[in-house]
């Protein structure tokens, strides 16, 4: 079992924001695309960042995007601020994977595919909200923050897995009292996030039904762990998900996903 005082530990490692991050999402919040443009000129490691994700074929823009400006009026200030949390997370991964078989670009992909297709799902529930929007990195964040958690305690888990083939996420239930979306709850909270969100992922957390919004969650990360690399790499095994969604509901989480393929290969 980790301590409380360990577990807290891990919690509070989770990096506040920059303060040039910090003035950025500011700017975003006034509506002024072209001061958070100029402030995030300013961090060299944010613009890099950016500059990575923005260009990945599933975003679907046709020319290279290069500098802050362009960047910034590109995505537009609802995936602008979408994008500077897909950047918090990035703060939480480890210099390197240890416990999962992961690496920087298998992670920015995944976080990349979870942040289109929650954008088109809110699309499809008709959520016009840009908070919400940010719900999607806090998924990403919280399996760096366990990434954290299960290196430091390789053989305890190993043993746990020799004696029953649990879940990752009822493993970490074991050592801490927490589940994976306590965890992400704790990251919502360290970053200010609003309620709305931390009432979503209770909701995700809960056994009973909640909504198509939570269902759609869920398909959303069954699917992206399902993916080859996800599931080598060991992440696949986090969850037993339980999917209250009906066939129509299905039917139309996998049109969105065509949607998506769609849009790449244009």
């Amino acid at each position: 079992m980790i301590s409380q005082a360990e577990l807290d530990d891990y919690i509070s490692s989770v990096p506040p924001l920059p303060k040039v991050v910090k003035a950025c999402s500011d700017a975003l919040e006034e509506g002024d695309l072209i001061k958070a443009a100029d402030e995030a000129a300013k961090d060299g490691a944010l613009m890099f960042y950016l500059k990575e994700l923005v260009n990945k074929p599933i975003f679907g823009f046709r020319t290279t995007i290069k500098d802050s400006r362009q960047l910034f009026g590109a995505l537009g200030l609802s995936r602008a601020r979408q994008f500077l949390y897909a950047y918090y997370a990035n703060l939480l991964l480890p210099q390197k994977w240890i416990f999962f078989d992961l690496d920087k670009r298998v992670f920015q992909e995944f976080q990349a595919h979870i942040m289109v297709k929650w954008e088109r799902i809110l699309q499809k529930q008709n959520i016009d909200n840009d908070e919400m929007l940010k719900a999607a990195s806090l998924i990403p964040s919280a399996l760096a923050v366990c990434e954290n958690i299960f290196k430091n305690h390789l053989v305890t888990i190993k043993l746990i897995r020799e004696q029953k083939p649990l879940s990752y996420d009822l493993i970490l239930y074991k050592l801490t009292k927490m589940h994976f979306i306590d965890v992400a709850i704790q990251i919502a909270r360290k970053w200010e996030l609003s309620t709305a969100i931390e009432e979503l992922l209770l909701d995700f957390k809960d056994t009973k039904p909640h909504g198509d919004l939570i269902e759609y969650l869920k398909l959303l990360i069954q699917y992206e762990l399902s993916r080859p690399e996800l599931v080598q790499s060991g992440v696949n095994d986090f969850f037993e998900l339980t999917i209250f969604a009906n066939d129509d509901l299905i039917a139309d989480f996998y049109s969105l996903i065509k949607e998506d393929k769609d849009a790449t290969s244009n």
